[in-house]
């Protein structure tokens, strides 16, 4: 299936914009990746006749208004900077796009600035510190009267949940970018861009070997059937012999999967599935979490328990032997997934290339 281009990207998903200003920006050749919303693939599908029945339009036509004029104001500012503006659909952006960029800015939330950041991969184009800044923009932030309000008399949650892009990788909003994002472009506050590390995954089958894109957030490998059992092997190998051998190990695994998180998905998925959340930011250090651990009959729970969780160093690294028919890892939520089989090993560790990041998080 084919999408069709929002109108409020049209003609610029195919050429620069070249603007004749006064170049204020440090950033010469600026992409913006914009977001799907809701109500645009909900129209397609109505129009289809696959829409579901129960959604509330008023609700998302207004998110998408929202979410255009943010669009349309970044993209001024952007111009009236002096910059060379390419804007493109996140479904739509592909690693020609982001070739020459000086800076990325992410509008939607968290997951299109996850979507983005695959494309500033670790391949032979870019080496650390290189390649483009990110910035990530909430278009549509949480608003005052959506917030979680205790009435003193009753108790009850006095709020409206529209689950709305927490906007944790989002360094401005559509509140406060008027300020922020003139700055960013004039390179005022580049104290503010952190370096992120990511994950390398890889994964080796009988006749290949496959790199998938580098995780900001976390890894989730497990069955396609969330209700299946997934089986495999974990060991935690040294990258050198400088890496020492007391904390190397090998787990057989019957569970529902097992979750790999950089320092930055620390507060992510792996928060809520009981994680370490105090990392910090720019630690190379990643965790993991077998999910729903089994314990079989020879199995010391003591023991098991202990190693069905950690921390692993930049030393170190994560192999998985995967022993169940079929299974898939994901990469930064749902949107990229690679297939896996019986017998296929996957490799995590965080020597992927960093990412450039503006943020304002504890660091």
């Amino acid at each position: 299936q084919v999408r069709k281009c929002p109108r409020y990207l049209a003609n610029n998903h195919v050429k620069i914009r070249k603007i004749q200003r006064r170049n204020l920006s440090k950033y010469q050749r600026v992409l913006m990746v914009v977001k799907h919303t809701p109500y645009e693939q909900y129209t397609q599908l109505k129009v289809q006749g696959k829409a579901p029945k129960q959604l509330r339009w008023e609700r998302l036509k207004d998110r998408f208004e929202s979410h255009r004029s943010c669009v349309d104001e970044v993209r001024k500012m952007v111009e009236d900077g002096g910059s060379e503006v390419l804007v493109v659909s996140r479904e739509e952006l592909s690693p020609r796009h982001v070739d020459g960029i000086d800076l990325l800015i992410a509008v939607g939330g968290d997951g299109t600035v996850l979507s983005a950041s695959h494309y500033v991969d670790t391949g032979f184009r870019f080496q650390e510190n290189d390649g483009p800044v990110v910035l990530g923009v909430n278009s549509d932030p949480t608003r005052p009267h959506e917030r979680l309000v205790l009435d003193a008399d009753s108790l009850k949650k006095n709020a409206r949940d529209e689950r709305r892009s927490f906007g944790a990788l989002c360094y401005a909003t559509a509140n406060n970018m008027h300020d922020l994002i003139p700055q960013i472009l004039r390179g005022e506050l580049d104290e503010k861009i952190q370096i992120r590390h990511r994950l390398a995954v890889t994964v080796r089958g009988t006749l290949s070997e496959t790199r998938l894109p580098p995780a900001l957030n976390d890894v989730l490998i497990a069955h396609p059937t969330p209700a299946a059992v997934s089986r495999f092997r974990l060991d935690r190998r040294g990258i050198d012999h400088e890496s020492g051998q007391h904390d190397l190990f090998s787990l057989n695994c019957w569970s529902s999967g097992i979750w790999i998180s950089s320092a930055t998905g620390s507060t992510a998925a792996m928060a809520s599935a009981g994680g370490d959340a105090t990392i910090l930011k720019s630690s190379k250090n990643m965790q993991y979490m077998v999910r729903e651990h089994l314990l079989g009959e020879n199995d010391d729970p003591i023991s098991s328990k202990s190693l069905s969780r950690g921390i692993v160093d930049f030393r170190h690294y994560l192999q998985l032997r995967w022993n169940s028919q079929y299974g898939a890892v994901w990469v930064d939520g749902p949107h990229t997934r690679f297939d896996i089989e019986l017998g296929d090993e996957i490799l995590v560790s965080t020597h992927a290339i960093p990412l450039r990041l503006f943020s304002s998080a504890p660091y």
